[in-house]
């Protein structure tokens, strides 16, 4: 079973470095990526694809990965969505923390271990290659 993920982060090379250690990990997914947060509103909003997990940002031009968990929720689709950010705000943590739409929240780069924890946390299994 294939793994679908939805990247949604400005930083191209952050993008590329999740997806090589994924594959490194050896797990089986296909990952849709989103440099501007409000394609990837567009896209889900007509999209009826499901999706096993998003990987927010909260830092982005545009919109902010705030900003988009509202827009998302008034789409009435519910994915995991994991915040994974360079924010290392403890507002941002806190806030995460108390969002019913997050299941998670997470301080880049992503790691072998967090990669785990988040597919733990969202149920999804480990499939690998």
């Amino acid at each position: 079973m294939t793994t679908k993920i939805i990247q949604i982060d400005d930083d191209f090379i952050n993008n590329m470095a999740n997806e090589r250690l994924m594959r490194k990990l050896g797990l089986t997914f296909e990952i849709t990526n989103f440099l501007d947060p409000t394609e990837a509103l567009k896209y889900l909003e007509t999209t009826e694809e499901h999706f096993d997990l998003i990987l927010l940002d909260i830092n982005m031009p545009r919109i902010n990965g705030w900003e988009f968990l509202n827009r998302f929720e008034l789409l009435n689709k519910r994915y995991p969505i994991v915040m994974l950010t360079s924010s290392m705000d403890p507002n941002d943590q806190k806030r995460a923390n108390a969002s019913p739409l997050l299941s998670g929240f997470y301080v880049k780069p992503l790691s072998k271990e967090m990669v785990h924890q988040i597919l733990q946390k969202v149920g999804v299994e480990l499939t690998l290659a």
